[in-house]
């Protein structure tokens, strides 16, 4: 059981409100989800990656990222152990290649799962969560099938042989498009997914509550920011957050398009 932050934006923004500022900022939400966070984004399109075993909650690094770091898609996770110790192999976000991934949910039996996933995927695997495992599976589906057949291919082998998975709620990115799920099997009012469009053509109906908050968003509408944000949560209580539709994937591609498909 974990909790899920993604971002999208026209340009290169910061997450100072999302993280810190807002209602419910992302996180507060390490308090209850305390066995590790981590930060992934991109730098002139190669990924990175910021992990700490502490609770996100409990560390000064958060602030750090959220002012400093700068990018265009931004994928965060806070983490309550269920399988694996809190160390930073088993901490998300995960990293292949180009890809970033997050995911809020457990698939029992991995040990056969690996056995389906080929020696040369099988060594990128470097922890000891079904996470990581589910996805190396995915990346192997999608680099033999292309991104919505290899997810659905290696969704629905999921479905056919772990009968006691919670919920294969993720967030995956390629750091050109944002690629969100929602697929809980139980607890469906936790195993939530909701997005937020944020648009400076329409003012934000937040009632601010601070000078400080104010002025991020201000400043958000002077730079013309645009962005859809996904979070397992809603963090903000005045603006217009979307539930995802359970069994639906959500993509939004660089202009900020949102698709969904059933899956």
């Amino acid at each position: 059981m974990c909790r899920l932050f993604g971002l999208i934006a026209n340009k290169p923004v910061g997450v100072e409100f999302s993280f810190l500022k807002a209602d419910t900022p992302f996180k507060s939400l390490g308090h209850k989800n305390p066995d590790g966070w981590g930060f992934g984004y991109y730098e002139s399109g190669v990924p990175k990656i910021f992990k700490e075993t502490v609770s996100m909650d409990k560390s000064p690094k958060p602030e750090e990222l959220a002012k400093q770091c700068k990018s265009s898609i931004i994928i965060s996770h806070v983490r309550q152990k269920t399988k694996g110790e809190p160390k930073l192999t088993n901490t998300h976000p995960f990293a292949y290649g180009k890809w970033l991934f997050a995911h809020n949910g457990s698939v029992s039996g991995i040990d056969y799962l690996k056995e389906k996933i080929s020696a040369a995927y099988k060594k990128h695997i470097h922890g000891e969560t079904d996470s990581e495992a589910l996805f190396i599976w995915l990346i192997q589906n999608i680099e033999q099938k292309g991104i919505l057949d290899g997810l659905e291919t290696g969704l629905k082998f999921i479905e056919d042989n772990f009968d006691k998975a919670t919920s294969l709620n993720f967030l995956l990115t390629d750091g050109s498009k944002l690629y969100a799920l929602r697929k809980a099997y139980i607890k469906q009012e936790y195993y939530s997914l909701y997005y937020l469009v944020r648009d400076p053509e329409h003012k934000p109906i937040y009632e601010y509550k601070s000078a400080e908050t104010r002025q991020l968003i201000h400043s958000k509408l002077l730079n013309e920011e645009k962005a859809v944000i996904i979070c397992s949560e809603k963090l903000t209580e005045d603006e217009n957050w979307h539930l995802i539709d359970n069994n639906t994937l959500l993509t939004i591609d660089g202009d900020l398009k949102i698709s969904k498909i059933k899956i």
